[in-house]
């Protein structure tokens, strides 16, 4: 969902328009390993993003910066050009990045990996069952005691539902050596898309831009997919005795082991839904950089919350034909509480 106030803003957009500079930018992925030793702040009328883009390359220069990194992007209630942009600076030898000390939780022998670090390994199997467990502890006992059966260093538990007074568990289990997953970019062109298709049809490093098969959404596991892949199945935990001493397994759907789909798992963008079932996706500003719209349309209001804002957004974009949509710039009126609202619209 769109922010009033925060833009990321990739380097694919402008490389070649200030590759004069010495001063580069990064992507996220790349300033994320990175440390950085100053942060600065510039402000003026910038028209477009590569103008900002621009500026802030000159001023990371003028520090001795070899890279840089813009965070967020501020436009100001009183003139929608003028904008604060906040950006790190790096060195051409800057540091790794140390990842901090984990603290994790053991269970049975087995630790809980939180989610910001399980997305990013590849599970060796997955593991589902359904049982009364009556608090956490016990969800995880019981999750914990089928991981470490299996050989399982970790586990992420990744969805739980309640079913009459049982409760259904999926987790994911992971070796110590678990191997990194391929992710997809959250900038990703939608592989769908009219920009999609052409950018695979030129092929070389603009189709590298667009959603890939056999890589991974980088915000959510997908379920049936590693359930498909492991043959997976529910284990059933019978509580009788309130003990998880003795089980039966059953079979969580009647289809059999399925050759896993090789179609890009899609990323998870904010989605508007109309009362009539109709849907379309929104944009982020990194994805919708590396897009060419096929028109742009307005409309003004009074919108207390970014929900209200995409929802507006989205439903005027179905309804002008559009698959996908990003809200390019929203200007405050100088006098009263309405704002104008420009909408990019993509096939």
């Amino acid at each position: 969902m769109t922010s009033l106030k925060k833009t990321i803003i990739f380097t694919s957009l402008v490389i070649t328009s200030f590759s004069s500079f010495a001063a580069q930018q990064l992507t996220e992925q790349q300033a994320k390993g990175l440390q950085s030793f100053k942060s600065i702040t510039i402000r003026g009328a910038f028209y477009t993003d590569s103008d900002y883009v621009m500026a802030m390359s000159r001023a990371a220069d003028k520090e001795g910066a070899a890279s840089f990194y813009i965070t967020t992007t501020n436009i100001s209630p009183s003139n929608d050009t003028l904008r604060i942009v906040y950006a790190k600076l790096y060195k051409a030898d800057a540091l790794k990045s140390e990842e901090q000390a984990e603290s994790l939780r053991k269970f049975e022998g087995i630790y809980e990996y939180p989610k910001s670090k399980a997305i990013r390994l590849e599970p060796f199997n997955i593991v589902r069952i359904r049982g009364y467990f009556p608090n956490e502890y016990d969800i995880n006992q019981a999750i914990a005691k089928e991981a470490s059966t299996k050989g399982a260093y970790a586990y992420y538990i990744d969805s739980r539902s309640e079913l009459g007074s049982n409760i259904q568990v999926a987790a994911y289990l992971f070796k110590k050596d678990a191997p990194e997953r391929k992710l997809q970019p959250e900038d990703a062109i939608p592989y769908d898309s009219e920009a999609g298709q052409q950018a695979l049809a030129k092929g070389g490093d603009a189709a590298m831009l667009v959603e890939k098969p056999g890589y991974y959404s980088p915000s959510a596991f997908n379920e049936k997919f590693y359930a498909d892949k492991f043959n997976n199945k529910v284990k059933v935990i019978d509580q009788t005795t309130h003990k998880a001493a003795t089980s039966v397994t059953t079979s969580a759907s009647t289809s059999q082991f399925t050759t896993v789909t090789t179609e890009p798992q899609r990323i998870v963008r904010y989605t508007v839904t109309l009362p009539d079932k109709r849907k379309i996706q929104e944009l982020n500003d990194a994805t919708a950089v590396k897009m060419v719209a096929f028109d742009t349309i307005k409309f003004r209001g009074y919108y207390v919350t970014d929900q209200e804002i995409s929802y507006q957004a989205g439903k005027r974009a179905i309804d002008a034909g559009a698959k996908y949509y990003h809200i390019a710039r929203i200007a405050h009126d100088s006098n009263g509480p309405n704002i104008t609202v420009f909408v990019d619209l993509y096939r």
